[in-house]
Order: structure tokens, then sequence, then C-alpha cells
């Protein structure tokens, strides 16, 4: 999970590189009927202009308008809302995977035994607290913020017909209507910000607390893309042990003891 095997030098073989401590962010590939789902959503908020002005972000934004089961429809509303619950459930399970490979270094093997055996054994549950849809045009931008709940996400609809090509022209540090991510801790050795490109179909999972903006782009046209925010519970213990499980590990410990 954490060890970064494609950048080690070739015949280092000596050599493990650990990274413990970063956010994970999780990229997915919408399906095309997904992809539909929500083109017809953005559609329909054109045909009502009154429609979702309630919702306001922090930003600059041509238009946002609030995605829910009126918009889409029962019977799109909820694969729209399991699409959104799956991510989000990965995100979870990786973030929690990275964190129980660190513990897992200095753990015994009884509690090795019972946290791998909970965390086969997730049952989570995921809830879409919000869901927005952003049509964007030159200008636009979003400052740095973040958001509430556990995870959040954007997802990418429409681009400027000429974003590659401004992305292709700009200097030595292209930005034009990318995402950034940043980490605040930032220190030598160390990188703070990530920034991504907008892919038609792509979703973006992350931590809610993750700061992110959006730059402006100069292009033509516009960008359709829309956000969530999720809270996702595991209902059975993960990388925590139970009460009972903690008798147990006392129990084993003095067993071992008593055999010694």
């Amino acid at each position: 999970m954490n060890t970064i095997t494609d950048t080690i030098p070739e015949g280092r073989e000596d050599l493990t590189f650990i990274r413990p401590f970063s956010p994970i962010i999780v990229k997915q590939q919408m399906s095309e009927e997904i992809l539909g789902i929500v083109e017809n959503a953005f559609s329909k908020a054109f045909d009502d202009t009154t429609a979702g002005h309630e919702y306001n972000l922090a930003g600059n934004m041509k238009r946002e308008f609030t995605i829910d089961q009126t918009l889409l429809g029962e019977e799109d509303a909820n694969k729209f809302i399991q699409m959104l619950a799956n991510g989000g459930g990965e995100l979870y399970k990786a973030s929690k995977l990275q964190i129980w490979e660190n513990m897992r270094k200095a753990a015994t093997s009884k509690h090795i035994e019972m946290i791998e055996n909970n965390l086969q054994n997730m049952q989570l549950n995921v809830a879409v607290h919000q869901a927005w849809g952003n049509i964007s045009v030159a200008g636009d931008w979003n400052p740095v913020h973040r958001h509430s709940g556990m995870v959040s996400g954007v997802g990418y609809i429409k681009l400027p017909d000429d974003i590659e090509f401004e992305w292709e022209n700009e200097d030595h540090d292209p930005s034009a209507g990318m995402i950034q991510f940043t980490d605040s801790r930032s220190q030598d050795l160390s990188s703070n910000n990530i920034r991504l490109r907008p892919e038609i179909g792509v979703i973006y999972f992350f931590p809610a607390w993750l700061m992110h903006m959006v730059y402006p782009f100069r292009s033509k046209g516009e960008r359709w893309s829309f956000s969530f925010n999720l809270d996702v519970k595991n209902q059975y213990p993960d990388i925590q042990l139970t009460d009972a499980q903690k008798m147990e590990m006392i129990e084993h410990r003095e067993k071992l003891i008593a055999e010694s």
C-alpha cells in the first residue's frame, strides 16, 4: 500500500521507499450510463433557469445547482448515489489499509490476525449529504477551501473545446482550469501540492479536509462539473480493536506468558 515500488532505481533492490503520511486521492472513470445521467441533469438545469441558485459556492462561478432526486428522477438518482457510495467506500478502505500497514509493522501476531479479519469483513454505510452541479466559463475560479463530511469529490462532464490547446501553450507551469490539492504540512524533502487536469468522465474522491482550489481558464465554452460530500462508516470494527478483542488480546498474552 505505501511502498513506492515504481520509483526505486534499477539495481537498488536494497532500497524501500515508505510514504506513511500522504492522504489518498481516488480517481474513478464513470460509466457511459452515469455520464449520460449527469449530462441530462445539466440539460434540465438549463431549462429551469430558477433551479438550484440557493446553493452558494465559495468561488466565482457562472451557475451552480443542486443535484437531487427531483432533478434526476428516482431510478437515475439511485444509480448516481450508488456510484458515489462505491467510490467513497474505496477511498475509505484504501485509507484504512494505508494506516493499518503502518501500524502492522509494530503489531503482535494476534493483533494482526484480528485486524486483518476485521478488514476482510467491512460493511460500509455511505450517506450522501450534498451533490451539486457547477457551470464555469472563462475567468471563473474557486479559492482554496475544504468541504464538510468525511469524503468529497469532483466529476467532470464537459470541458471547453480549446482547453487542451491552452494547456499546451501555457508557460512552464500550466494551471488553466486545473484543480489543485494542498496538504498544509509543507517541509523540505516533501511535496504538498498536486495539480490535476480535468478529464471528461473522471471523478476524483478525496478526504473532505484536504484543501483544494480551481484555477480559471481562458478558453471559450463551458466546463460542467459536479461536486459532492459524503460520510462513510463501517458497521463493524476495522483497524480499532473492540473491547471484546482487547480482552481476547489480554487472555492470549497471559496464555503465552504462562506457557513460556
